[in-house]
């Protein structure tokens, strides 16, 4: 195992481990809020990191302004008693996106948890930038260093079964295989659980509010579903991969056209192209659906994005879904016949055209465990404290009861 945050002169991960016991920060520490000032303001200067808006938002997500915002929220949450942290939480980070380890980690950490991080050895440049940011800042604030510790490990049972045997709360991250294989290792009979699985998403879109929709409001829609489907390369949970259309017939076959149109635009305005490995997966992917449903080809094979018209996104074509601008498309007449579509794993829909309202109505229709975000197009990846239903304040604090 090693230690990668924080820097130690002896390198040793154990000695990091062992010292978390001794170390404690309160919910909101004012060396917490220092640690997480600077952290900010270093991510947000660093011009390095200007390309990977992901992690300007992580930067935004921890300025002190909104720090003060969740301080003021978990002090509501404990109008009944004391929120206490849980202890010692133990984090396995996805591979996949960058940024959730940090979120995560950081959460926990205002609410005055120790921490152990588990990330992948995957690496990348904006990955070593950010953990060099991490190790720079987490040296400024050695009281904040104290209580914490990141390591990475390759798949190893006997290290994950110690970690987790000294742990209050674990975190997955990862998909189902991993929280699947993490729940066969034990953990204390007092310590919880938080798990993230595999999750899919929607885009749902009015037909009759894209006819209306003017040149300028068209551009803004089609880049913020740009940065909602394309900055993971649609590999993030919340990143939408099928896309209902909403309206008559007559209406859908003629915004789906402008809609796309103006998608391509945008990813000409950027001057993204695609990768040919890409287009490898998405012909992969394509002819994988194609042997298990009916689907029509709109447009061409080597298109980007790649557009199939179907009845329903199956759990076959969700499983064998490889992102890179793929996406299924969906017609229905009103909003109401798109309940059937919706099930379990269903995690986020981004919608263009509806009012809060009529989708609080319809999100109340949907079944039992369907769907946990509504958000407009654009807001699909914005992290945000709660998440897969769970208030993420809550989940990183014990409510200690006063009567």
């Amino acid at each position: 195992m090693d230690l990668i945050l924080p820097s130690r002169s002896d390198g040793d991960a154990h000695a990091q481990l062992d010292g978390l016991a001794a170390n404690r920060l309160r919910a909101f520490d004012a060396s917490t809020l220092a640690f997480l000032a600077e952290f900010s303001a270093r991510l947000l200067q660093d011009h390095a990191l200007r390309s990977a808006p992901e992690l300007v938002a992580l930067g935004y997500w921890f300025r002190p302004a909104a720090i003060e915002t969740l301080r003021r929220r978990h002090e509501a949450l404990a109008a009944n008693g004391v929120l206490r942290a849980r202890g010692v939480v133990f984090h396995v980070a996805p591979a996949n996106v960058d940024a959730v380890f940090v979120y995560s980690w950081f959460l926990s950490l205002l609410c005055g948890n120790r921490n152990i991080v588990r990330i992948s050895r995957r690496d990348n440049a904006h990955r070593a930038t950010l953990l060099k940011l991490l190790g720079d800042t987490l040296a400024a604030h050695p009281q904040v260093a104290a209580c914490n510790a990141v390591v990475a490990y390759q798949r190893d049972d006997t290290v994950s079964a110690a970690l987790s045997a000294h742990c209050d709360l674990r975190v997955v991250w990862g998909g189902n295989e991993t929280v699947a294989h993490f729940r066969g290792i034990a953990l204390p009979p007092l310590a919880t659980e938080l798990v993230f699985p595999d999750r899919q998403s929607w885009a749902l879109i009015n037909a009759e509010a894209v006819m209306a929709a003017d040149d300028d409001t068209l551009a803004r829609l089609a880049s913020a579903f740009h940065n909602d489907a394309f900055w993971f390369a649609q590999q993030a949970c919340s990143s939408p991969r099928a896309v209902i259309w909403v309206g008559g017939s007559a209406t859908i076959a003629q915004a789906q056209p402008r809609f796309w149109h103006a998608v391509r635009e945008e990813l000409v305005r950027r001057a993204e192209t695609p990768d040919a490995s890409e287009l490898a997966n998405r012909l992969v992917a394509a002819h994988r659906a194609a042997a298990v449903a009916e689907i029509k080809l709109t447009g061409r094979l080597d298109d980007w994005p790649l557009r199939l018209a179907v009845q329903a996104f199956t759990p076959e074509m969700r499983g064998a879904h490889c992102g890179y601008g793929l996406f299924y498309e969906v017609s229905r007449d009103t909003l109401a016949e798109t309940r059937e579509l919706f099930a379990a794993p269903d995690q986020t829909v981004a919608y263009f055209g509806f009012d809060r309202a009529t989708l609080a109505a319809w999100a109340q229709t949907l079944p039992d465990r369907a769907v946990d975000r509504v958000v407009p197009i654009g807001e699909a990846l914005r992290f945000g404290d709660y998440w897969d239903g769970h208030d993420l304040l809550m989940a990183f604090s014990r409510h200690v009861v006063i009567a």
